[in-house]
């Protein structure tokens, strides 16, 4: 007798500027901390790769209410008692499987949002050796330990997210990975799941200018002077020179 075939389906759940939001910011934080040492160019790179994150914040937060189906916080956004209910059924006979976010990766999304976002305002009131935030030292503010503790808050976040994907994968047999790719996840006949709702292409637009207008902003500001930088230590030396002079 022939094996029986499981007959499956392809439903559409994730929109394509989630998906490039979800991987620019991969690309821009990798960017952003491989670059946080470097000097020169690579120091420039770091600046334009957190404002450049800046505009995707503010671009994800927008799209979260008027984005497609599944992007939207509305859609997945969990309380405590669902997150320990999915918990549970995660580790069942036969856990049960989200088309969009599930619980626990609902309160990845906004932990991740929450923290990048952060790590990219301490970084404009940064000021270091070697790079300096636009806003490095007004009203007092020179937030570069922050800083760097936010960003391995961050670095934690990123590889507990991982492996909560790699659990939930084998736990589940959904392939997470591919679909946050294509946008279209696989489901069996039967298993509920429908075709998400798309969003206006005004909202898209709207989301978008409100992004590139903050990301352009912050990248025209002029840069904030470097600590130990020639110009503070020419400065310095004929202050003390011109004191020196005037108690002669």
């Amino acid at each position: 007798m022939a094996g029986t075939q499981i007959s499956e389906r392809t439903v559409r759940v994730w929109d394509l500027p989630t998906r490039l939001f979800h991987w620019s910011l991969l690309a821009l934080v990798l960017i952003a901390w491989f670059t946080g040492e470097e000097e020169g160019a690579g120091s420039e790179i770091h600046r334009y790769a957190g404002e450049a994150i800046a505009g995707l914040i503010v671009f994800r937060v927008i799209w979260g209410f008027v984005g497609g189906q599944h992007a939207r916080f509305s859609d997945f956004a969990a309380g405590p008692t669902t997150v320990a209910a999915h918990v549970r059924d995660l580790f069942s006979a036969r856990p049960s499987r989200h088309l969009g976010h599930n619980p626990l990766g609902a309160v990845a999304v906004f932990l991740l949002l929450l923290t990048v976002s952060a790590v990219v305002v301490t970084g404009l009131f940064s000021g270091g050796e070697h790079n300096a935030g636009p806003f490095a030292g007004a009203w007092g503010l020179e937030l570069s330990e922050l800083h760097e503790a936010l960003f391995r808050v961050l670095q934690a976040l990123v590889v507990v997210h991982l492996l909560g994907v790699v659990v939930g994968t084998l736990r589940t047999k959904d392939a997470l990975v591919p679909a946050m790719i294509t946008g279209w996840k696989r489901r069996r006949q039967g298993e509920a799941g429908e075709h998400a709702r798309p969003a206006r292409a005004g909202s898209l637009l709207a989301a978008l200018a409100a992004a590139a207008s903050v990301a352009g902003a912050l990248m025209t500001q002029p840069a904030a002077p470097v600590q130990g930088s020639n110009a503070e230590n020419e400065t310095g030396e004929y202050e003390a020179e011109f004191d020196g002079n005037d108690e002669r």
